[in-house]
């Protein structure tokens, strides 16, 4: 690149890209908050990722509990790409020191910085944020149909999430292939709140679910 005289290196950087000269933005090259730690009671290494004032998990948790706990089809190999599956009993138990199970507020808290209202946060069932993005700023690229019907499904992962389709575990049998899910900490006797989010479209389903079904476990930084 030729440079130009009389200019200092900030200053220069900023005449290119007035000019043209530079093809890039500050904002598409700025690097995500981000890193790896290792799970000292495995050694399983994790990439992690801020976002907003939260530090996620990147992918899913693979510790393996005593018992409630589950690689898909129940081979081992799986549970190096989705992570293990947990009934929320495990669930509850299983995340790194340093970690835990995030709440259903603290899941509220990121759909809001995805896009979401307070209000539709709050809300039960399919929720999708005005540009129908919503599920596709965490859905890894490539991971998932961009298309389903003849409609686009746009897919980002700018957050650096990265979620994946791992199915779930239900009345024994592994199912739901082209969709996933997160437990919460949250709910009730027999029931806690997961998140959800599937092929078809970029909702982010919030539901109460048997306590007994087993889903991945995403954790955030205490």
């Amino acid at each position: 690149m030729k440079t130009v005289e009389g200019l200092k290196p900030i200053k220069m950087i900023l005449f290119l890209a007035i000019f043209g000269i530079l093809s890039f933005s500050f904002s598409q090259t700025a690097a995500k908050e981000s890193g790896t730690f290792t799970d000292s009671r495995d050694g399983n290494v994790y990439r992690w990722v801020k976002i907003g004032n939260q530090t996620w998990m990147a992918e899913n948790l693979r510790f393996e509990t005593e018992s409630g706990s589950w690689c898909w089809e129940n081979e081992e190999e799986n549970c190096k790409e989705r992570g293990r599956l947990y009934d929320w009993t495990a669930a509850m138990k299983a995340a790194p020191p340093g970690w835990h199970l995030p709440s259903d507020e603290e899941w509220k808290e990121l759909e809001i910085v995805l896009g979401l209202t307070k209000e539709q946060a709050n809300q039960e069932g399919f929720r999708v944020d005005k540009e129908g993005l919503l599920a596709g700023k965490i859905k890894l690229v490539g991971g998932w149909p961009g298309k389903y019907e003849d409609k686009s499904i746009i897919i980002t992962n700018e957050t650096g999430f990265s979620a994946i389709k791992t199915g779930i575990s239900s009345n024994g049998e592994f199912n739901h292939d082209g969709y996933t899910g997160w437990w919460t900490s949250d709910g009730n006797d027999t029931h806690a709140w997961i998140r959800h989010i599937g092929f078809f479209d970029n909702t982010i389903g919030r539901v109460l679910n048997r306590k007994e079904f087993a889903f991945p476990v995403r954790c955030v930084k205490d």
